[in-house]
């Protein structure tokens, strides 16, 4: 840390992003490598995460899929393919994801193997992705899967295709189900725009535990309602880690400018996972703004947020 400061003397924020970025790329820690990587140009990045793949452990792996679900271009379709036939599970439903928004050939093929995955996530992954094919008979049996979490997803996927009634179809499945399993269920009505169950999303949001507050939250965001902004703003200053990160991460892809201070002082989580998050999520909706702070986060004591840092900082200077 005290070498880095040294470099770093003289330098633009500019450049001394770019040797955070860099620096991170010679950590010990695979996945230090791989958010550095994924901070800096494409072609270094899929060198790097190429590398990362072909050497690590599975964890590593898991990661390096997770980490280009939405840049898959920088690992090869090969490679991918391979990984949905990978005998450990967070490899397997890392890849699955991926190959579910994917443009492969054998994207098809691959999502109606997944459908006999004996890992449920798998299974759940991959009916979802049939969506987009209109494969209504799969999707047919997807609602007769013995796991609720599969037949919610399958249900969802139908509803996109037009089929009436599956927001209901959910609502009657969580009746049955564990209240674990609330949350994506509420979800899932929404993304089906169930304004019908509005009332029932503005209880959950009194009566819930925090983390179904957060769904909930959510499930309002999607249909337009922002009735559940406080939640969020609360989630984000809850005593449990957990429901601090899943705020951050509803707030990376809803964009609610209300909720920036609020993330503004979770950068500064004892959490680290909560900190990371909740720059990555300014960074999403107001890079500009927050130059300042993401300068100031890249003397961090901690190489993610460091890195974190860095990345939003170069984005800010994209204008994105």
């Amino acid at each position: 840390m005290i070498s880095l400061f040294f470099l770093s003397c003289g330098l633009s924020p500019g450049a001394r992003a770019k040797m955070v970025l860099e620096q991170g790329l010679k950590n010990s820690s695979p996945i230090v490598r791989i958010n550095a990587a994924m901070g800096l140009n494409s072609e270094t990045a899929s060198v790097v995460l190429t590398g990362i793949f072909m050497d690590g452990e599975n964890e590593a792996k898991a990661a390096v899929l997770q980490s280009i679900s939405e840049n898959k271009e920088l690992l090869s379709e090969s490679l991918i393919v391979e990984a949905c036939r990978n005998p450990n599970p967070s490899v397997r439903e890392a890849a699955y994801r991926v190959v579910a928004l994917s443009e492969f050939v054998n994207a098809r093929d691959l999502l109606l193997q997944g459908t006999q995955d004996e890992l449920v996530a798998v299974r759940v992954i991959s009916y979802g992705g049939l969506a987009r094919f209109g494969d209504r008979e799969f999707l047919q049996q997807g609602i007769r899967d013995p796991e609720t979490r599969v037949r919610i997803a399958s249900a969802k996927a139908l509803g996109e295709l037009g089929r009436a009634g599956m927001p209901e179809f959910i609502k009657d499945e969580l009746k049955k189900s564990t209240p674990d399993l609330l949350g994506i269920g509420i979800i899932a009505m929404a993304e089906l725009s169930d304004t019908a169950s509005i009332p029932l999303f503005k209880a959950l949001l009194k009566e819930g535990a925090g983390d179904l507050r957060i769904d909930a939250a959510e499930a309002l965001l999607i249909l337009g309602d922002g009735t559940g902004v406080g939640a969020l703003q609360n989630g984000l200053q809850s005593n449990d880690p957990f429901v601090r990160i899943h705020a951050t991460e509803v707030l990376t892809r809803h964009n609610v400018p209300a909720t920036y201070p609020h993330l503004e002082a979770a950068t500064r989580d004892e959490f680290m996972n909560v900190a990371v998050r909740a720059v990555k999520a300014l960074a999403q909706h107001e890079p500009g703004k927050y130059k300042e702070l993401f300068k100031e986060l890249m003397d961090a004591q901690n190489p993610l947020l460091r890195i974190a840092a860095a990345t939003a900082y170069l984005r800010s200077l994209d204008g994105a």
